[in-house]
């Protein structure tokens, strides 16, 4: 069997320019899913790693804020595939799977597509609403909001996590708030009272598998929201309903490709949608242990045509804590 060289990276970790500097939690995030995932990826036959750590990649002095790009290209056009781990924020990951596809390399990810599509809250939620999946609903600062009282939350339209989510009390403060803000799109989202929790997908061609059904835990300190950290398959209880989210929503965005995540609120009603992520998440982290699979195996089997999409076997829950940074 020839040897499938594999390039994963993080663009935080590795200094990447963007449109904002990255903050010490996605820092933190980003080397904790690296981690894993390189872990995953050295326990397969058949697999090269390489990293931006390589030899022939690291420019004198070890300086990647100022020559990513060319370290970037450079390992791109020494491995086969590559497994990018990047925010869907500015049009970073989008940009980069364009740049693997350019180079004529397996994008062991999203389709561009399904990145521009997924990383917009709002175009999201346009999307599943339009499929007949249960959303939260998603406004933007110019739109009517819903007359009801309740509190609302205030995030980024492209956003990630909880990275600069703010919750108000009522739809007045949330209006002003959103309107005082220069620079990004924001998002007006009713807050839906539940818990928290995530699915790890794998997908490929609409189809999915359920890996994950996690929960989240998360706080709200002086307005803004934290994430703390998930329990890997913590919801296991609840797989048959949330299976069929998570069927729905790869059906509803057919370029997902890979692992994907769906975060979601256990509403009265039953789960809402929240955000939809084409890229790895926290979770993946506790995957392995919870599932006993190799999730980095997994994908890499979807490249065989034909392949059956694996059904894990349930094992205990997994927690994965992370700090609880400050905003910012």
């Amino acid at each position: 069997m020839a040897t499938l060289k594999v390039f994963a990276f993080d663009h935080a970790c590795a200094g990447g320019a963007g449109a904002t500097q990255p903050s010490a939690a996605q820092r933190f995030d980003g080397a904790l899913m690296l981690r894993a995932l390189c872990a995953d990826l050295r326990r397969l036959p058949g697999v090269e790693l390489v990293t931006l750590d390589d030899a022939a990649a690291r420019p004198a002095g070890g300086v990647f804020d100022r020559c990513f790009d060319q370290c970037f290209t450079d390992c791109v056009l020494a491995a086969d595939a590559v497994w990018p781990l990047a925010p869907v924020g500015s049009g970073v990951l989008e940009r980069l799977s364009q740049d693997v596809l350019r180079h004529g390399r397996i994008l062991l990810g999203s389709t561009p597509a399904a990145v521009r599509l997924a990383g917009s809250k709002r175009a999201a939620c346009h999307a599943l609403l339009g499929a007949g999946i249960p959303t939260v609903a998603t406004f933007g600062p110019g739109d009517t909001l819903p007359a009801a009282p309740g509190a609302w939350v205030v995030k980024p339209d492209d956003g990630a996590g909880c990275i600069d989510t703010r919750l108000f009390h009522d739809r007045g403060a949330a209006q002003l708030a959103a309107a005082a803000h220069v620079g990004r799109e924001l998002v007006l989202q009713p807050f839906v009272a539940g818990r928290v929790g995530s699915l790890s997908l794998l997908c490929r061609d609409g189809a999915a598998c359920v890996l994950g059904c996690n929960e989240q835990r998360m706080a709200v300190h002086d307005n803004h929201f934290r994430f703390l950290g998930v329990t890997v398959n913590g919801l296991a209880g609840m797989a048959p309903q949330l299976e069929a989210l998570g069927l729905a929503v790869a059906a509803a965005l057919p370029g997902l490709w890979g692992y994907a995540g769906v975060d979601f609120i256990l509403a009265d009603s039953g789960p809402l949608v929240l955000d939809v992520n084409p890229r790895l998440t926290i979770a993946y982290a506790g995957l392995h242990a919870s599932t006993g699979i190799n999730p980095a195996g997994a994908v890499l089997a979807l490249l065989q045509a034909g392949m059956p999409l694996p059904l894990p076997g349930r094992m205990p829950a997994c927690i994965v804590d992370v700090p609880a940074f400050a905003p910012g």
